[in-house]
């Protein structure tokens, strides 16, 4: 057996370590989805989460880093949510199209909302640097785009500057909704201006 009789083995400890974390992130993430960020505190993330503020302050550096990896999971979640809607053996026009609405639908839950289209903005920016997440995504957003540009589906543009487009609408309806007043009209609403933008990229004898 490694170590003295009656310690944990290392093995033991980081399970125990990876524990306390997730236990840390799902009680900071209860909290700002629900609560907001102003109105969360690192004594309350460290209560429900049944650990001392110390051991919060071992795994993030202190609640803006908290927030930031709550963040990146929600959005990363709600990416994923909305690249999983296109179907992959449609039209890509169609699978661009399915994505976006995904992520318009996405964008009406309550924490998303709060999370990456509220809070996140205003804590953290519109201009974060990409991240390794992030950066994959968009490789894969544009490999599509200019492989179905290659096939005559879309019209000759520059893949790099039409999957940051694509993205900028996305995000740019999910800010929309989440401060609307109606939120569910204005999805729909949105839903329509954007589809008809998106189904402008076909070439002409494919409209």
């Amino acid at each position: 057996m490694d170590g003295s009789e009656g310690e944990p083995s290392a093995t033991l400890r980081s399970q125990q370590v990876q524990a306390t974390r997730r236990a840390v992130l799902a009680a900071a993430r209860a909290s700002f989805g629900s609560r907001g960020y102003a109105h969360t505190s690192v004594d309350g993330i460290a209560a429900a989460a049944g650990v001392t503020k110390g051991a919060v302050y071992h795994h993030f550096a202190g609640k803006e880093a908290l927030f930031r990896a709550v963040f990146a999971e929600v959005e990363a979640e709600a990416r994923a949510r909305a690249i999983a809607a296109g179907d992959p053996s449609g039209p890509p026009i169609d699978q661009i199209v399915a994505q976006l609405n995904a992520y318009l639908d996405v964008a009406l839950d309550d924490e998303v909302q709060r999370i990456t289209l509220i809070d996140g903005p205003a804590v953290l920016g519109l201009n974060l640097d990409p991240d390794a997440d992030q950066e994959a995504a968009h490789a894969q957003v544009r490999s599509f785009i200019a492989a179905a540009i290659g096939d005559g589906q879309i019209i000759d543009i520059d893949p790099d500057v039409l999957a940051d487009v694509v993205g900028g609408l996305a995000l740019l309806g999910g800010l929309l909704i989440a401060r609307a007043g109606d939120p569910d009209a204005t999805r729909a609403a949105l839903g329509q201006a954007l589809e008809a933008m998106v189904r402008g990229l076909a070439p002409d004898e494919k409209r």
